[in-house]
């Protein structure tokens, strides 16, 4: 009778989460695998985007976005390339960009843990992702962005290019919010923090950290060193979507 209960009450609770599921979508946008990770060790990512393991930037994206994916496996513009010992994937149709990003962002779309080339399989994973998203209807869109530490990015002109990205997944969906992070250095652990700004409707994050999240130390390019910092942007999309 006990376990009965037990088992009722587990029916009951993933029904609410299922409910609430269906009524947001938060899908990590790049520019590289750490955003799909922040989402998944907090329950909050919803599926993987085609981008939530590439190295990548909002232009590429927002090129691929507007053409609607016909190139974006095309083996045409793929190519081996070497990232350290690593031999990756990059889609080269897209490389000039207008702003700055970290400069392993900066050389095609690159599927860093997919051989789209020669592996049937991994590429049909990457093709239903896009039609995945192609086929997002009716439904609150939060995208969550992580623009890699670079000095001399222009954060209005991520915005733009944000705002265009909203626009084409409002025309089919209910409402659309994004999300940005993005890091700045700090030498002493008394100056660590978290500031938020809005701009045209986008919140952006910026984390003042001691340890740029990249490296061979886990901990670091994980960002786990900064959970207590990113659980304040954490802990404000559950309380978006608690609102949907």
């Amino acid at each position: 009778m006990y376990a009965k209960k037990i088992i009722k009450k587990l029916r009951n609770y993933y029904s609410k989460i299922k409910h609430l599921r269906d009524k947001y979508i938060v899908i990590s946008m790049g520019e590289n695998c750490l955003t799909d990770n922040i989402l998944s060790r907090n329950d909050l990512k919803s599926f993987s985007s085609p981008f939530s393991s590439c190295r990548s930037n909002i232009e590429y994206i927002l090129a691929f976005e507007k053409e609607q994916y016909a190139d974006f496996l095309n083996s045409h513009y793929l190519n081996y390339e070497m990232f350290g010992q690593k031999k990756v994937v990059r889609n080269k149709k897209y490389v000039a960009t207008i702003n700055q990003y970290n400069e392993t962002c900066m050389n095609g779309m690159e599927f860093t843990h997919h051989d789209v080339i020669s592996k049937r399989k991994l590429k049909k994973v990457i093709e239903k992702r896009c039609t995945r998203l192609q086929n997002l209807s009716n439904k609150n869109v939060v995208f969550v962005y992580h623009n890699r530490y670079c000095k001399e990015t222009d954060m209005d002109l991520l915005v733009s290019s944000f705002e265009e990205l909203k626009r084409i997944y409002e025309a089919r969906n209910n409402n659309v919010s994004t999300y940005i992070f993005t890091q700045e250095k700090v030498s002493s652990k008394d100056n660590r923090k978290v500031e938020l700004q809005e701009k045209a409707g986008v919140k952006i994050y910026t984390f003042y950290t001691q340890n740029i999240w990249e490296g061979d130390n886990q901990d670091i390019f994980w960002a786990r060193c900064d959970n207590d910092l990113l659980q304040v942007m954490v802990d404000d999309i559950r309380e978006h979507i608690k609102k949907m």
